[in-house]
């Protein structure tokens, strides 16, 4: 009897833990998704690091939350997504108070410095392609489809991140893809003729 009691115990501390993650539960299970929302936004690898360990001190400020949180990875979804957000908005900032360069303009500067390995570069084309027709796109259509695609939310994660009602995700995301089918139309179209 004292060994059901016990085994019961166990069960219910066990049960008790899945209801509240602790924070270093959330840091292992969820630190790649938090890195990719923060990169998807920032496209900058260290920036992107810095927006995802700013997630997490945020996490841990408002820890004793935890047993409230009903979606952990929504949740964290959406704590990257502002963190990001508000990092994006704050080097925009600082890069508008450079020499008159755009930010942009700096970006890409940036970019084209590195040199890509011969194996990687059709990939790498294909990517920075893409990268380009995604970013062509409206902000909420890019926004929405990064979510989707890189993060792999589905239409109510997304939506409680964005917070916008889940119709407008699939209408979002409706539209970002008809765009891009569109552009790469075209772009294909004049490859042809090339």
């Amino acid at each position: 009897m004292a060994g059901k009691a016990i085994l019961g115990e166990m069960v219910l501390k066990s049960l008790a833990t899945e209801a509240a993650p602790t924070v270093e539960t959330l840091v292992a299970d969820h630190s790649q998704m938090v890195f990719r929302i923060a990169y998807s936004i920032l496209r900058n690898h260290h920036d992107a690091e810095d927006a995802a360990q700013e997630c997490f001190l945020r996490v841990w400020k408002h820890k004793d939350r935890l047993q409230d949180v009903q979606n952990a990875k929504t949740w964290l979804a959406r704590i990257a997504w502002t963190t990001s957000l508000d990092k994006r908005r704050s080097s925009h900032k600082i890069l508008s108070l450079n020499d008159g360069e755009s930010g942009t303009e700096l970006m890409e500067s940036l970019s084209d410095a590195r040199p890509a390995a011969d194996e990687q570069l059709a990939e790498r084309q294909k990517q920075q392609l893409l990268q380009r027709l995604i970013a062509g796109l409206p902000e909420d259509l890019a926004q929405t489809l990064e979510l989707s695609t890189v993060q792999e939310l589905n239409s109510a994660e997304i939506a409680e991140v964005m917070k916008i009602p889940e119709g407008s995700v699939r209408t979002r995301l409706f539209r970002a893809r008809k765009q891009l089918k569109e552009k790469l139309a075209v772009l294909l179209e004049e490859k042809k003729h090339d």
